[in-house]
């Protein structure tokens, strides 16, 4: 069965679209209660009964785990948390993700099939002060002791601001357009953002502001399978459902 490393939308979009397919999967997923109910309230039933469409149970194809460190990944793999038989690995966690590394250490070893699946980075435009940073002690070096920084919360949200001593660090749960736009003295000189989650209405905000962007990308290993866009994960999934016969 398929494991899907999830926490992001991108993973949950995935899922939504591997249960309409029939792909048995588990969601290991750092966020999520285990069992039956967590299903239903994670993706939404696919089908229509008014129109005579038979949905797919999200519960048939998709069972939930546990999965918020290196440590319970093991044991999932060792089938010391109840045996799962896992036959190949979709990492649609966050960036900077601890469970990445052992994830494809492990897939590596039992010669699984592995592939990383996160959105296409948005490429920056004339104007823009961005900044790529590919690993997060870069920071310290970039940005300013007594720089004001505004940060999404997220899985690096406390290692930023542990990093940024010095620094008056704001973490809010999601960057709005509002925070950006300057509005006196507590208005951020840096914002500090993932790649592959970043939006672009807020990035158009900070280029128009003369906000500066430190925009972070995880560290890319180039020996993984890799997929940008959603459907193309999706016929990866498929395949290897077929291939080990995980499919409803």
């Amino acid at each position: 069965m398929i494991l899907l490393l999830g926490g992001t939308r991108e993973a949950r979009n995935l899922a939504q679209h591997m249960a309409e397919a029939g792909v048995r999967f588990f969601v290991g997923d750092p966020d999520l209660p285990s069992g039956g109910q967590s299903v239903e309230r994670w993706v939404e039933p696919s089908g229509d009964p008014s129109n005579g469409q038979s949905a797919i149970h999200m519960s048939d194809a998709m069972q939930t785990r546990i999965i918020p460190d290196p440590e319970a990944l093991l044991e999932l793999f060792d089938g010391s948390d109840g045996g799962a038989d896992i036959t190949a690995v979709i990492d649609a966690g966050p960036a900077f993700d601890s469970r990445t590394a052992p994830c494809v250490a492990l897939c590596q070893s039992l010669n699984l099939p592995y592939l990383r699946y996160e959105r296409a980075g948005l490429r920056s435009q004339p104007g823009d002060a961005w900044h790529h940073v590919k690993g997060l002690e870069s920071l310290e070096d970039l940005i300013p002791v007594g720089a004001r920084v505004l940060c999404e919360a997220g899985p690096v949200a406390a290692q930023i601001e542990t990093l940024l001593q010095g620094r008056c660090v704001t973490i809010v749960p999601a960057i709005s357009s509002a925070q950006i736009v300057p509005t006196g003295t507590d208005s951020p000189d840096w914002l500090v953002v993932l790649r592959a989650t970043a939006q672009r209405h807020c990035l158009d905000t900070a280029r128009h502001t003369g906000l500066q962007v430190a925009m972070l990308s995880a560290p890319v290993d180039g020996t993984v399978e890799r997929r940008e866009h959603l459907l193309d994960a999706l016929e990866w999934a498929e395949a290897q459902a077929m291939a080990s016969g995980e499919v409803i």
